[in-house]
């Protein structure tokens, strides 16, 4: 008895709901295709300039490649940077 009601109430649900590919062709038929996408081609941006740096800035920021770790080298760059305008 269940089962009847559960498939009369999805019959009934999709009575209605054209999902078909041929719903959608009539549609198109009678209304026209819809107008294409237009694509749109992202802006490329310039290529930055780095700052600016003084010549000690930019022999501090050298000399950080030779820290032993990872870390203790972004820290010696971010510190350098931190001192640019």
């Amino acid at each position: 008895m269940r089962l009847i009601l559960w498939g009369s109430l999805l019959a009934l649900s999709l009575a209605g709901c054209e999902t078909t590919r041929q719903g959608r062709d009539r549609d198109y038929d009678y209304y026209g295709r819809p107008p294409p996408r237009p694509y749109y081609e992202p802006e490329r941006e310039a290529p930055r300039e780095g700052p600016r740096l003084s010549d000690m800035q930019q022999r501090a920021l050298d000399n950080c490649i030779v820290l032993p770790t990872r870390q203790d080298r972004a820290r010696c760059r971010a510190t350098v940077m931190s001192t640019v305008r």
